[in-house]
């Protein structure tokens, strides 16, 4: 290997044949780049060796698509600079390189303060702006606060506000990715749509995307094909973020009831309302079932994070916390009264209500929503460790049509039949809640599995979505390939071959 950067693979770099879906793999070389042209020269030569590649950031996906089945690591954790700033139209737009980390982001923007060496005097005289204006921040919040941008981008992560602030994709002015053979394309927002007969993939003479077999809506841009690509047409290595203003009022509310269905009725009303008064809203409408309680107040007693909050009593069958955002204390207070007004009707304790605002309390409920999946985990690992083949089992369905309760109900008997013990948390919106299994040895494993294919195929029949957040990866591929058109497959295929004729990156993913 004659590439600067790239380092043969040894013993001290184990952390980096896995990530938080359980699976572990190999490789033979690693590389840390710092730059795009550090990432082209890389893969320029793993191309040109037939070696596969797999692209890596903060290692918080739960699909596997960050574990190298074999050949080089490209780990963008060292592209975590902020590149520049600009303002354009009374907005503002930061150039981020792909490795920057999710709270690293968060803070600079809180404190509005970067690391502005090497920038241009535009960005310096935006910064200078930026500084006296209103406090700005970008929406989307993944639960894993130590993803990458890059990640979030290319599994389209949009979290808890995304209730709020909608998809990910309209947060992104401007991507640079680098395709399989090497070349660094850049896409903005608003120069062509999916739908333009005119438009081809880059690097093709004639090869053109096909936005009805996939789906694709009319609006569609040309970005948003790399968007939520898992990395598989090319890796983004920079990308230009569109800020907005962040609410000068953030509440949470934590409500509680003993009785699941009381908790169901509540959710479903939730579903059909609109709450909104003045410029406030509900940003957030979040589920926790009790098991799901049960291990965040297991993990309560180490975790310093979680201290900040009450006990919640074992008598509570589950948890919804919703997060209030606006500019006003007094309309936020108006909706807050009417949340509470109607959890009562719906049964939820009104004595035992958690009710907080102000950054750092908002944190504090943050903290609690993030340890289900990391609760979750650490029980998983128990598991492994008695067998290393056992693996993240969870769903990532949503299905916006049915009746909260119903859907959870026939997931709860279903899985209770299965014999497997299982926690539930996540978006009421949508019906998009993780059904997450915790088997105890690898015939429970393969009990789940099995289930989780079933409602996958059942959801794709009544016209869910069942990979909204999370991505394909490598776990799900077989259940990618199972749920997709043939067509679609073939089509998704020829724009890979286009985008990376060697099939070096990200080998392994949704396709063998």
């Amino acid at each position: 290997m004659t590439t600067e950067g790239i380092q043969p693979f040894e013993a001290r770099f184990e952390d980096y044949l896995g990530d938080e879906s359980k699976m572990t793999g190999q490789a033979v070389s690693i590389s840390f780049p710092e730059t795009q042209e550090a990432v082209r020269a890389i893969v320029r030569e793993m191309a040109g060796n037939s070696i596969p590649i797999t692209v890596q950031g903060g290692k918080t996906g739960i699909c596997g698509g960050a574990v190298p089945l074999s050949g080089h690591i490209l780990n963008l954790s060292c592209m975590n600079r902020i590149l520049g700033l600009r303002k354009t139209g009374g907005e503002y737009f930061l150039r981020v390189q792909a490795g920057v980390r999710l709270d690293e982001l968060k803070k600079q923007l809180y404190k509005k303060s970067f690391e502005t060496q090497g920038w241009d005097e535009e960005s310096l005289a935006a910064l200078a702006a930026f500084k006296q204006d209103n406090a700005y921040f970008w929406p989307p919040e993944p639960t894993e606060t130590s993803a990458t941008i890059g990640g979030i981008l290319a599994t389209n992560a949009q979290g808890i506000c995304g209730y709020l602030y909608g998809d990910t994709r309209q947060y992104v002015e401007e991507i640079v990715l680098i395709d399989g053979r090497g070349s660094a394309i850049t896409v903005p927002r608003g120069e062509h749509k999916i739908h333009d007969p005119e438009w081809i993939l880059p690097a093709s003479e004639s090869f053109a995307v096909n936005p009805e077999l996939l789906k694709l809506p009319q609006d569609a841009d040309r970005i948003d094909l790399y968007l939520g690509s898992e990395g598989m047409y090319g890796i983004i290595v920079e990308a230009t973020l569109r800020l907005t203003k962040r609410p000068r009022e953030i509440w949470g509310v934590g409500f509680f009831a003993e009785l699941q269905d009381n908790l169901f009725r509540f959710a479903e009303e939730l579903r059909r309302a609109v709450y909104k008064e003045g410029t406030a809203a509900i940003a957030a409408i979040e589920y926790m079932d009790k098991t799901t309680l049960d291990h965040i107040r297991e993990l309560k007693k180490v975790a310093a994070k979680l201290q900040g909050l009450p006990p919640v009593d074992e008598k509570y069958a589950g948890m919804i916390y919703i997060e209030l955002h606006g500019e006003q204390e007094g309309d936020i207070e108006t909706i807050a009264e009417r949340l509470m007004e109607l959890a009562g009707k719906c049964g939820c304790d009104e004595e035992f209500t958690w009710a907080l605002s102000g950054a750092q309390d908002i944190e504090k409920m943050r903290a609690y929503r993030h340890a289900a999946p990391e609760s979750i985990n650490i029980a998983l690992e128990k598991a492994r460790r008695l067998d290393p083949k056992i693996t993240k089992l969870s769903t990532d369905i949503t299905m916006s049509k049915q009746n909260f309760g119903d859907l959870l109900t026939l997931y709860q008997q279903d899985a209770k039949d299965c014999g497997v013990e299982f926690a539930i948390f996540g978006h009421v919106a949508g019906n998009h809640v993780h059904v997450n299994f915790l088997p105890k040895n690898y015939e429970e494993y393969l009990a789940g599995k099995k289930l989780i294919e079933k409602w996958t195929i059942c959801s794709a029949w009544d016209g869910g979505v069942v990979f909204s957040e999370h991505g394909v990866g490598k776990l799900k591929k077989e259940l990618f390939q199972l749920v997709t058109d043939h067509k679609v497959l073939s089509h998704i295929r020829k724009i890979k071959n286009a985008m990376d004729p060697t099939n070096v990156l990200n080998a392994g993913n949704w396709f063998d």
